[in-house]
C-alpha cells in the first residue's frame, strides 16, 4: 500500500472525547488536518478549551453523531474508531464501517477496535454479574466504588476453592482490579458491550466493501504461538484462519486495520519495509535467571515495562537491543542502527564469529532479528522521527501538551502519544520545563514546594543539598517516558 505520509496527512477520529488523542498528534504532524467527532457536549467543550489553550490550528473537535457523516466531509487518510464500536448500538456500528468505506482516501486505512468471542464469554460473566448488583440512580464514582467492593466480595467467596467456575471469576476480579475506574465504568457498567467474533466483524466490514488488512498490534501473544492442526488450516482464506486462532488463544480483543477491498496488501509483514523505517525499544537490560545463564556464554535478558522478559544468546538480537537500549527512547533511523549494531560488532570482545559479521552486512540477520523482536514486543516501528531526547539538555524542556495536561490531571500524552500517569513530584516538575530554567532554578522551585506545602513526599524534608539529586532523579523518570524534547 501507498497510505499518505503521518506528517502531511488527514484524519478523522469517531467518538474522540475530549480529543486527548488527536492532540498529540496534531502537535506532532502541524502540516496535517485532524477532526474528531463526540456526541458528549462535555466532552467537545473540554477538547475544544484544550485546542484553544494549546494554540492548535490544524484540529476541529464537532459535537455531533456519527451517523451524521456524510460525502460532504471528504475522505480522510486514515480514520480511527477506538474503545467505541462493541459500546454503541447496532445503527451506529454499522454507520462506522460506512463513514470508514465512504469517507476512507483510496490508499487510506481505518482502525476499529473491538471486544471479541471467544474470549469475552468468560469476561461476559462478570459483567453481567455486575449489572445486576449496580444501582444506576448513584453517581459515576460511586457505581464504580459499589462494583469493585462486590468484586471483591464474589472472589473472597471462593478464594481457596479449586472450582473452575471460582478460578474463572478471580481471573475476571484480578483484572477488574487493575482497570482505572474510567475503564472499569466503560467496560463493565455502561449498558451496551456487545463483543463481537472477528469473522461477523468482517462480515460486516465486507458489506461495506471493506477488506481486512491486518491487526494493528504486530505483537503476537504467547498463546498464538502455536501451530494449528490441519484441520483448522485455512489455506488462502485469512478471515478464517484468523478466526480459528482467535479460537485457540480466546481472544477477547482486536485492533483491526482496514482498507478498501481492492486494495492488494500482503498477508504477512514484508521484511525489507523496515529498512525504510525507524525502530525504537522501551526494554531494559536484566540479570538471566540462573539456570539460563548455566546454559553456555553470551547469555543476555530483557524485560519490557509491561514485565515481560526475553532471555537470548543470539548476539545480533543482544547487540540490536543493547544498541537501542543506548540511546531510548529515542527513535533510531534503519541505517543508522545497522552502523551502530556494526560499530558494536567491531568492538566485542572476544570477536563475533564471521558469520555474524557476514549477516549484519547483508541485512538479513539484522532485520530477522528486528521483526522476531517487534513480534515479541521489544521493539517497535516508527514512520516519522521523534521529537523525545534521551536525557534533559542544561535548560531542560518538557512537551508543550504535558506541561499543559499536568496542570489538570495526573495522566499525561508521551512523545509516542500513548498515555503516562505521573507520579510524585513529576507532576510539580513538569509544569516548570519549559527550557527557561537550568538545573539549579529548578532545585529552588522544588524545594520552594517542599516548604509551601504544594508538594510533600510522605513527609520527608529535603536538604538544599539532596534536591538537585532529587531533580536529576525525575528528569532521568521524565526522558525515559518520552516527555522531555530539545
Amino acid at each position: 500500500m501507498t497510505p499518505a505520509s503521518p506528517d502531511r496527512c488527514r484524519v478523522l477520529e469517531l467518538g474522540c472525547a475530549s480529543g486527548a488523542n488527536l492532540l498529540g498528534l496534531a502537535l506532532r504532524s502541524p502540516k496535517s488536518t485532524f477532526v474528531g467527532v463526540d456526541f458528549v457536549p462535555a466532552q467537545i467543550e473540554a477538547g475544544r478549551f484544550a485546542v484553544s489553550e494549546m494554540g492548535l490550528r490544524n484540529i476541529d473537535l464537532q459535537l455531533r453523531s456519527i451517523v451524521d457523516i456524510g460525502d460532504a466531509d471528504g475522505t480522510f487518510d486514515y480514520i480511527i474508531c477506538h474503545g467505541v464500536y462493541s459500546w454503541v448500538p447496532p445503527d451506529v456500528q454499522d454507520a462506522i464501517l460506512r463513514v470508514c468505506d465512504r469517507n476512507l482516501a483510496p490508499q487510506g486505512v481505518a482502525y476499529v477496535s473491538y471486544n471479541t468471542y471467544p474470549g469475552w464469554h468468560r469476561r461476559a460473566m462478570l459483567r453481567e454479574m455486575m449489572m445486576f448488583h449496580d444501582d444506576p440512580s448513584l453517581d459515576p464514582d460511586e457505581r464504580v466504588a459499589r462494583a469493585r467492593a462486590f468484586a471483591a466480595e464474589l472472589a473472597g467467596v471462593h478464594a481457596s476453592s479449586a472450582s473452575t467456575h471460582a478460578a474463572a471469576l478471580r481471573e475476571e476480579v484480578a483484572l477488574v482490579e487493575r482497570q482505572t475506574n474510567r475503564h472499569l465504568f466503560h467496560e463493565q457498567l455502561e449498558p451496551w458491550n456487545e463483543p463481537v467474533y472477528f469473522s461477523e466483524f468482517m462480515r460486516r466490514a465486507a458489506a461495506h466493501r471493506l477488506g481486512f488488512l491486518a491487526e494493528a498490534n504486530l505483537v503476537v501473544e504467547p498463546s498464538a504461538m502455536v501451530q494449528l492442526p490441519d484441520m483448522l488450516v485455512a489455506a488462502g482464506d485469512r478471515i478464517r484462519s484468523e478466526q480459528y486462532m482467535d479460537f485457540v488463544q480466546g481472544r477477547m480483543f482486536r485492533r483491526t486495520l482496514l482498507c478498501h477491498d481492492g486494495v492488494h496488501s500482503s498477508a504477512e509483514p514484508v521484511v525489507d519495509a523496515i529498512r525504510q523505517l525507524r525502530v525504537r525499544s522501551r526494554v531494559e537490560p536484566v540479570d538471566p535467571s540462573a539456570e539460563d545463564a548455566a546454559r553456555g556464554p553470551g547469555v543476555a535478558a530483557f524485560r519490557i515495562p509491561e514485565g515481560r522478559t526475553v532471555t537470548t544468546n543470539n548476539p545480533v538480537i543482544i547487540l540490536t537491543l543493547m544498541a537501542l537500549v543506548a540511546v531510548a527512547p529515542v527513535v533510531v533511523a534503519y541505517e543508522d542502527l545497522k552502523r551502530r549494531v556494526g560499530d558494536a560488532l567491531a568492538a566485542s570482545n572476544p570477536p563475533a564469529p564471521d558469520s555474524v559479521a557476514s549477516a549484519i552486512a547483508d541485512d538479513e540477520a539484522l532485520l530477522g532479528a528486528l521483526l522476531m523482536c517487534a513480534k515479541g514486543g521489544f521493539v517497535e516501528f516508527r514512520v516519522l522521527p521523534a521529537n523525545a531526547v534521551a536525557s534533559a539538555g542544561v535548560r531542560p524542556k518538557a512537551s508543550a501538551l504535558a506541561r499543559w495536561q499536568a496542570l489538570y490531571s495526573d495522566e499525561v500524552t508521551t512523545l509516542g502519544n500513548s498515555p503516562y500517569r505521573l507520579v510524585g513530584a513529576e507532576r510539580f516538575l513538569i509544569p516548570h520545563l519549559d527550557g527557561t530554567k537550568d538545573r539549579a532554578q529548578l532545585a529552588r522551585v522544588t524545594g520552594h514546594g517542599f516548604t509551601s506545602g504544594d508538594l510533600k513526599l510522605d513527609g520527608y524534608t529535603p536538604t538544599q543539598e539532596s534536591l538537585l539529586g532529587i531533580v536529576e532523579s525525575l528528569l532521568a523518570n521524565l526522558a525515559r517516558a518520552e516527555l522531555l524534547v530539545a
